[in-house]
């Protein structure tokens, strides 16, 4: 049974599954831009600098996600008993 914490840091992490989905989507387009222009060229730059931090944020919420569920397994191993 999801507890609070657990519930939030999974809204949190599919949150930023959602925005590196979304980056990677934007990124793929304008990488066929890319070549056409300098100015796609400085969009596809500054998408890759923003898919990074989306990329660390869904680290970052993975891991703390994998912290609260371990942080359950005691609780969840004492209930099996």
């Amino acid at each position: 049974m999801p507890t609070p914490e657990s519930a939030e840091a999974f809204a949190k992490l599919v949150a930023a599954r959602t925005r590196l989905t979304e980056i990677t989507k934007e990124l793929n387009e304008a990488s066929i831009q890319m070549h056409a222009s300098n100015e796609g060229r400085q969009r596809y730059l500054d998408l890759q600098k923003v898919w990074e931090e989306a990329f660390e944020n869904f680290e970052t919420a993975t891991n703390e996600f994998s912290a609260v569920v371990h942080g359950m397994k005691p609780h969840l191993d004492s209930e099996q008993d």
